[in-house]
Parts: structure tokens; C-alpha cells; sequence
């Protein structure tokens, strides 16, 4: 198994870090929540929109951009709050879990652009997948 420890280290220890670890921290967290409503809601507006079978038209794919605006912004916000402390947070379950459940809701995106007859099961599978990341990512605060 590849040992991550010595590269979490360097980024734990690295400029990057010891800036965001400052003053700006509560900016850059603050930032990091609004990014995932960007991510979700828009998310959320999609699927339900899918869900009661309404034709896929050009809200969806404008709430999809939106979304992955939010998910570019949400994911370069959370690297940066990970570099802080990335060797307690790598063992944190609550963190593992969260990044998980991220990479399946990523499959499940693309399962849902693959695959047009799914859509309405990958759209509700979409809206759990993305509210237990929700949960995991406020859970990191009370897990380890």
C-alpha cells in the first residue's frame, strides 16, 4: 500500500499551509460552505427536476454548471483547509468517508450522463449520495 505519511508531512508543513493556517483560515472555510451550496443546490434542483420525469432541458444543464462551478471551488477550498492538518485529517474516518462518498457520487454523475433511461434512479441516488457527504463533511469537526 502506497505510505502517504511523508507527503501529508510536507504538506501539512508547507507555506501553503502555514498561510491558510492563519488569519485567513475562517475566510477560506467560509468560503469552502458557500462553494458547496453552489455545488448542491443546484444539484438537488436538477434531480428532483429529472426525477419527476420532466424532459432534461436547458435549466438542468444550467444548474449543472452552476454545480460544477461550486464543485471547483469547493474542492480547491477543502484542499486547501486539508493541507492544514492533512496528516490528522488522513486518519480522520469522518474525512475518508466524505471523500468517498465524493467519488461516488462522481460515478454516479456519470452514470447519469451515460446512461439516459437511469436518470431517474441515478438522480435519487444523486440527492443521498450528496447529503451524506454533507453529514460527513460536518462530521469531521466530532470524528477522531
Amino acid at each position: 500500500m502506497l505510505e502517504l505519511t511523508p507527503v501529508l508531512a510536507w504538506l501539512e508543513a508547507s507555506a501553503l499551509a502555514d498561510w491558510v493556517g492563519g488569519p485567513i483560515y475562517p475566510l477560506i472555510s467560509a468560503m469552502h460552505i458557500l462553494s458547496i451550496s453552489f455545488l448542491i443546490a443546484p444539484i438537488i434542483l436538477a434531480d428532483l427536476r429529472v426525477m419527476r420525469l420532466k424532459r432534461t432541458d436547458d435549466a438542468v444543464v444550467k444548474l449543472s454548471r452552476i454545480a460544477l462551478l461550486g464543485f471547483g471551488a469547493a474542492a480547491t477550498t477543502g484542499v486547501l483547509l486539508f493541507a492544514v492538518q492533512a496528516t490528522r485529517y488522513a486518519e480522520n474516518p469522518a474525512v475518508l468517508i466524505k471523500f468517498a462518498l465524493i467519488l461516488l457520487a462522481g460515478a454516479n454523475a456519470a452514470l447519469f450522463a451515460a446512461f439516459k433511461s437511469m436518470r431517474p434512479v441515478t438522480a435519487s441516488l444523486s440527492i443521498c449520495l450528496w447529503c451524506a457527504g454533507l453529514v460527513a463533511g460536518r462530521w469531521i469537526a466530532f470524528a477522531a
